[in-house]
């Protein structure tokens, strides 16, 4: 698997074409994502909204009670239209992208075997409308996919949360974390291989830095690090304000999408 991999951008019959799956059984997808709706509050790093497709009709099964405070479209409007409905409020240079990172995940997922496919997870970068009308920086996780009788996707619970509380990318980017690989646990896939210059030299981040980022974005918090590192919880802090002074980072979510960014794994 390459390091980095370009996303090749789709359009939306392509994408409707190659998602379409088929589903005999009929389900209630809200309940199958009941658990890790509630969980959502745990990660999200901004005011999010979330909404769950339907693969085997194209339509959006149901969305989240708030979806009309980020967007300027309202919950019953969501449900009424196919997933291309996301395209108007999505920047048009980053609609193409979308679909195409979404296709490729996928993809990449229905490839491994059912037992491995938990241990990926993919996030993808784009600017989308809010309730005024301005595009900002989003992020969309898809914490959770279900596939149908034949390991295609079915199903998924997808999170949009604003990220414009914060410095980000300036192109659309997709970022895909293996939770099996705790030294270097992601690669990157981005719309353009020109990355950005960068002022920190990869030499300037120490071993033990480099390891705590890598847990930092498996998820972990500063007891967990501190536990799995064996030293003390004061030390992690330590070592995660040095990275936040080398990277002109605010806050920890900022130096993850600083490390992710500019590659510094």
């Amino acid at each position: 698997m390459n390091k980095d991999s370009e996303i090749k951008p789709i359009d939306y019959e392509t994408f409707s074409t190659s998602l379409k799956v088929e589903n005999k059984k009929k389900m209630d997808l809200e309940k199958i994502f009941r658990r890790d709706i509630e969980n959502i509050s745990k990660y999200a790093i901004g005011p999010y909204f979330w909404f769950i497709p339907d693969n085997s009709n194209m339509t959006i099964f149901q969305t989240s009670d708030n979806i009309h405070e980020l967007t300027n479209y309202k919950k019953n409007e969501w449900k009424k239209y196919e997933p291309e409905f996301l395209s108007p409020i999505m920047h048009p240079e980053d609609w193409i992208y979308f679909l195409g990172g979404v296709k490729y995940m996928l993809g990449f997922l229905q490839n491994l075997p059912v037992a491995e496919r938990k241990n990926y997870r993919f996030n993808i970068y784009a600017r989308i409308k809010n309730v005024k009308g301005e595009y900002r920086w989003m992020v969309i996780q898809f914490p959770k996919i279900i596939y149908n009788a034949e390991g295609n996707g079915l199903s998924s619970l997808i999170v949009v949360s604003d990220l414009s509380h914060f410095s980000i990318v300036n192109q659309p980017v997709m970022t895909l974390i293996d939770t099996t690989n705790s030294r270097k646990p992601f690669y990157k896939a981005i719309v353009d291989k020109d990355e950005p210059s960068t002022s920190i030299n990869r030499a300037n981040i120490t071993k033990r830095e480099r390891e705590i980022l890598a847990l930092m974005i498996n998820g972990k918090n500063s007891p967990e690090i501190a536990e799995e590192l064996f030293i003390s919880y004061h030390t992690v802090e330590n070592h995660k304000k040095n990275l936040r002074v080398k990277t002109g980072s605010k806050t920890s979510v900022e130096l993850i999408y600083y490390v992710l960014h500019r590659n510094i794994l």
